[in-house]
């Protein structure tokens, strides 16, 4: 394989994973410094310098990135040093995960350059840590091994320190709080920046719950309904969801079908619906999984008739663990739907 197949390949790749993954997973953009030494047949001795990275997530534990390193490296013999160039793709996967720290363990192909001509090529092996600093920023620490095809599979070894950003494909999470006692002043929670046909979305929400709230402001004082115990049991039950999965099954569409019954007969009732998953992948990637889950349930709740305007969503992700909930069941546990009562002014029992 040619140096200029093997460069239209890599970047045939760059451009098509996107369009793959894009919609599945987190994405990671990086910059950290590198140092590297080589083997002493490649005249060159060590390198320092710096570069960027870009990643996706194919799934919980698997990301596929491209990253360049750019170093300034010195000769032996008095040679004058030279910049050395590093454009690299792979596949990384986090086989362990503790708390906060990820291992990584990594493989792929990569191009160099030395003092802008191209001159090698060949593959690499990576093993690195990753310490998780909240749901947006990880410390990471790699160690890579490249091996030159065309230098009959000599080697350098580079060291790479840096600061991860992470950045997942959902909507901004709005948390709005009403109750028939005491209106509460709107929350909003702009966790992301959104387009301008979502800002409109989100602005018409704002005035209708505006609109709700003031209408319960200005209604007649009177006494508080009584929900029946069967009515608030139906509302209260969660649906559970396959290991990272959001599909509905039949058991959570029987419960749902209790849900939308009630519903119906309860025009003025709202709901929250919170999307949770277990422990495994990052913190991000679970953001995501559980916003779906969560619009999961209501896509099938509207697909029974009832008005979307009358269902919010939020994710949870993996915080707030069901308590003693360790080993593979109580993981199942964790991966649900809840959902909560927001304003239910005329509950009665109609069952």
């Amino acid at each position: 394989m040619s140096v200029k197949a093997l460069a239209i390949g890599m970047a045939a790749l760059v451009w098509a994973v996107p369009a793959i993954a894009q919609e599945r997973g987190t994405m990671e953009f990086g910059a950290f410094g590198s140092a590297a030494s080589f083997d002493n047949s490649l005249s060159l001795k060590t390198a320092v310098g710096g570069g960027g990275r870009i990643g996706m997530f194919l799934a919980p534990r698997l990301s596929v990135e491209f990253e360049d390193a750019e170093m300034r490296a010195s000769r032996p013999n008095g040679l004058t040093s030279v910049n050395v160039g590093l454009l690299s793709g792979r596949l990384v996967a986090v086989p362990i995960k503790a708390g906060a720290v990820s291992f990584l363990l990594g493989g792929g192909a990569g191009v160099s350059t030395e003092t802008n001509f191209l001159h090698s090529y060949g593959v690499d092996g990576l093993v690195g840590l990753k310490f998780a600093m909240g749901s947006s920023a990880a410390l990471r620490i790699d160690g890579v091994m490249d091996w030159l095809a065309n230098k009959n599979w000599k080697s350098y070894r580079s060291v790479r320190v840096g600061l991860s950003l992470y950045r997942w494909p959902s909507h901004s999470v709005r948390t709005v709080t009403v109750t028939t006692e005491a209106p509460a002043a709107m929350v909003v929670d702009h966790q992301d920046s959104v387009s301008a046909m979502e800002t409109r979305r989100l602005r018409d929400r704002d005035a209708a719950l505006s609109a709700l709230r003031d209408s319960l402001n200005n209604a007649p004082v009177a006494a508080a309904p009584v929900t029946p115990a069967a009515t608030v049991a139906t509302m209260e039950a969660r649906i559970h969801f396959a290991f990272n999965k959001s599909d509905i099954t039949d058991s959570a569409k029987a419960i749902l079908d209790d849900k939308v019954e009630v519903f119906r007969n309860n025009p003025s009732m709202t709901i929250v619906i919170r999307g949770y998953t277990d422990t495994v992948g990052t913190d991000a990637y679970n953001m995501a999984l559980g916003e779906r889950r969560a619009n999961a349930a209501k896509a099938y709740i509207v697909s029974k008739g009832i008005d979307q305007s009358r269902i919010i969503v939020q994710s949870r992700g993996e915080r707030r663990q069901i308590p003693d909930s360790q080993g593979a069941a109580g993981e199942a546990r964790n991966r649900r739907a809840v959902f909560e009562l927001l304003i239910v002014p005329d509950v009665v029992n109609k069952q």
